[in-house]
């Protein structure tokens, strides 16, 4: 009886269903906009692009680019202003710096247009290398602009552009490494390991997928990222100097747990309770190593790829709510790859998180709890076997020739 009523029968209707969705896509991104233009006029504002404009700035005038604190001892990495990467990210951000010499919040302007550039481009690309059209027709055409408004929705991609955080730029890199490897051929490969190479000089965790490109015998790859993270830091040597890299071992060992876990959400941070946090870094970083080369022996290419992506982003130990945004690109391999929708789904609304003061003191719940946990749903979607049709491996196979 229920099924029969007409709203209900509506529904049942492809065309309904579309409209239905367009019409929610379009209100959560008008709810988004005036959310990110609340938030540019508050501290959140280019909070974490202010180092990298002040570590940019500090070159220019030739000063350190790490605080005597950072080399003295442990620190926690959770101050403003305060420069935790590696020195050539500081050479990219310092025309910023001079462009902008007072203010950064201005050049934080530029610095969100290109995360914003980026990532529609990187939905693009990762739409039409995986032929989610073909896979699901609600995506056909003009259909990948809801696949870009469900990027644009995901509340970890607005902290990232508000903020001004990397992980935009990486998840640029890394879908260019992705489209490389996805191409099958000796130059994708090289391509493939150069930007990672790259994103691991911006910030460490990336590098972890030199490991998958070993484990998957992709030499070439796993030599190209050593050539491109020599080649980043030999082009801006001159900018940084030698002292800067001296340095930085120091600056990578001293870093602390964070001081307030408010709004952490590595699983680091939540072992260090009971394990300490030097073990559960340790423990993290096996287990993670661990499901890396588990995944690359019995997981097709997709989900195993997706599963480094993962782990790499789930092992930094500094790990915050806009991190997530960098698992847009592991939402759509498993998208591509058929992993079953309502996990994604479930994956995908967790981690939308955010605060929730009126729950007072469970407030972490819905911070910090529901996010971490779909970024393990979304793990543990990827790494669960499920049985693919040969018109599925016939699919998986034809993507690869459409980038080609």
């Amino acid at each position: 009886m229920t099924a029969n009523a007409y709203g209900l029968r509506l529904l049942s209707q492809p065309r309904v269903r579309i409209a239905v969705l367009v019409l929610v896509a379009v209100l959560v991104i008008a709810f988004r906009a005036v959310q990110f233009a609340a938030l540019t006029k508050q501290i959140q504002w280019g909070y974490d692009f202010s180092a990298y404009w002040t570590a940019g700035g500090r070159l220019i005038q030739g000063d350190s680019l790490y605080t005597a604190a950072q080399l003295a001892g442990p620190y926690a990495p959770q101050q403003q202003f305060l420069y935790l990467y590696p020195p050539p990210l500081a050479a990219l951000a310092a025309p910023l710096a001079a462009l902008f010499p007072t203010e950064y919040r201005a050049a934080a302007w530029v610095w969100s247009g290109l995360g914003a550039t980026i990532l529609i481009a990187c939905v693009l690309a990762l739409h039409r290398s995986e032929r989610l059209g073909e896979r699901y027709p609600i995506l056909a055409g003009r259909g990948r602009w809801l696949l870009v408004a469900g990027a644009v929705a995901f509340p970890p991609v607005i902290g990232e552009l508000v903020l001004g955080n990397v992980h935009l730029v990486l998840l640029g890199l890394l879908t260019l490494a992705w489209l490389g490897i996805r191409r099958g051929t000796p130059l994708g490969e090289r391509v493939a390991g150069l930007v990672v190479g790259v994103a691991a000089v911006i910030k460490v965790f990336p590098a972890l997928l030199l490991v998958w490109f070993l484990l998957t015998r992709r030499y070439r790859a796993s030599a190209g990222v050593i050539v491109g993270a020599l080649a980043v830091g030999v082009v801006t040597l001159p900018f940084t100097g030698i002292d800067p890299w001296l340095q930085y071992p120091t600056v990578l060992a001293n870093l602390a747990a964070p001081a307030d876990t408010t709004d952490t959400l590595a699983p680091t941070v939540w072992l260090a309770g009971p394990l300490g946090f030097t073990i559960a870094r340790i423990v993290v970083t096996v287990v993670g190593l661990a499901l890396i080369a588990w995944s690359a022996r019995s997981l097709d290419l997709v989900r195993s790829f997706a599963v480094a992506v993962t782990v790499s982003v789930l092992i930094a130990p500094a790990l915050y709510h806009h991190y997530l945004a960098l698992l847009v690109l592991p939402l759509i391999l498993a998208l591509g790859a058929g992993v079953q929708i309502r996990w994604l789904a479930l994956a995908y609304f967790l981690m939308w998180g955010g605060q929730q003061n009126a729950l007072g003191e469970w407030s972490w719940v819905v911070n910090r709890l529901f996010p971490t946990s779909g970024a393990i749903v979304l793990l543990a979607a990827l790494v669960t076997p499920s049985p693919r049709s040969q018109r599925d491996r016939d699919y998986l196979a034809g993507a690869a020739q459409t980038v080609g």
